[in-house]
């Protein structure tokens, strides 16, 4: 079977006991691990079943250290401190930010019929509940990455 690529997404720091699996796809994989902010109360917030941001962390660390091709999908992109990209720097070269209007497939409508932005209301944060709100974290990721380690939605998840 050929493989020409695999795009693995998840959140689930399971994705480390396939290491020996990814090595063996060398140049055909990249693993893409959902980090959608820094902040632990955030993530409680709105994807309270999600493993833990520290341990996600560790895992992209685990990957990268065993040669697998890996970034950091910031996806749905969530409240997030001043400090995320700092706290990605050292770790991967390639980032993806998405939200939940470009990520929908439908410039936003499917996220307005669940309801999302009265979760952001609820928590006082509606300035990140705009088509806009990715720019925030997009020109506070420049300041630390290269323009060129920078994707934003769908071709973050290309090849």
């Amino acid at each position: 079977m050929k493989i020409d690529f695999l795009l693995v997404q998840t959140r689930s720091p399971i994705v480390s006991r396939d290491i020996d699996l990814l090595q063996r796809l060398t140049n055909h994989v990249r693993v893409s691990m959902t980090i959608e902010t820094d902040l632990e109360t955030i993530r409680k917030q709105f994807t309270p079943q999600a493993p833990p941001i520290p341990s996600r962390i560790q895992t992209v660390e685990k990957l990268v250290a065993a040669g697998i091709p890996t970034q950091v999908a910031i996806a749905p992109l969530l409240p997030s401190g001043e400090y995320f990209p700092q706290k990605l720097q050292h770790i991967v070269n390639r980032i993806c930010i998405d939200d939940y209007f470009m990520g929908d497939g439908s410039a936003g409508k499917r996220t307005e019929k669940i309801g999302i932005k009265e979760k952001y209301s609820e928590l006082g944060l509606e300035e990140w509940c705009t088509p806009q709100a990715y720019q925030k974290v997009y020109t506070r990721f420049l300041k630390v990455f290269p323009k060129n380690q920078i994707y934003i939605s769908q071709s973050g998840f290309e090849r």
